[in-house]
């Protein structure tokens, strides 16, 4: 189907659909950013950040297969994350995510090399309509290796992140969603996803 696309991207997904934007800028009618990071994320964290992200990296090659107990904890939760999808689809994702959980630490591995520096020096994004997504809620993640202090300087940098993001373009807006968690918020709040789709249709039609 030809352009111009409607890109929509969570976290690294949006890294993707901002360098698509970046270099085929005419093939774009709007973006929706799902809590994404950016090249400068750094800038926008607590000290002592960037050390604590090397630490908290782990080696897809060293890290031993999951454990029986570890693989039903992971279906029940996943199952109950997912549980208004149709069945197919559902048990379909949840046995991707418990055979090919390597995948992402594989496609994370990067960022410093070579995705900053691409999206750092690759043009500013289209003038089109973009709506970026905030989580609102504890990253449960950091919570294994951050402080309550820290949790809380670190969501409140990314905050400023995602609005200095927002505002890097004409038509920019950013909607925080309370309670939502960065590696869920699609799923936990399909209806914003869907919401924020509609707006930027509609902006993209009548122009």
């Amino acid at each position: 189907m030809p352009g111009p696309y409607l890109l929509a991207g969570h976290s690294l997904g949006a890294f993707y659909a901002r360098r698509y934007a970046q270099l085929f800028p005419g093939e774009v009618a709007g973006l929706l950013l799902l809590d994404p990071g950016h090249e400068d994320i750094f800038d926008h964290l607590p000290e002592g950040a960037a050390e604590l992200n090397q630490r908290m990296k782990p080696d897809p090659e060293t890290m031993p297969d999951l454990t029986g107990e570890q693989l039903a904890s992971a279906r029940a939760a996943l199952t109950g994350l997912l549980t208004a999808w149709p069945d197919g689809v559902r048990e379909a994702l949840v046995e991707y995510h418990l055979t090919d959980w390597r995948t992402q630490l594989h496609e994370t591995a990067d960022f410093e090399t070579e995705i900053y520096d691409e999206l750092r020096n690759g043009g500013p994004l289209p003038d089109v309509p973009l709506i970026l997504l905030t989580a609102g809620g504890r990253n449960p993640y950091w919570a294994h290796f951050m402080t309550e202090e820290q949790m809380r300087a670190a969501h409140d940098g990314i905050r400023a992140m995602h609005i200095a993001l927002a505002a890097s373009v004409p038509r920019g807006e950013r909607r925080e969603l309370p309670g939502a968690s960065h590696q869920y918020l699609h799923i936990e709040r399909p209806d914003a996803v869907l919401d924020a789709l509609r707006d930027l249709l509609a902006a993209a039609r009548a122009r």
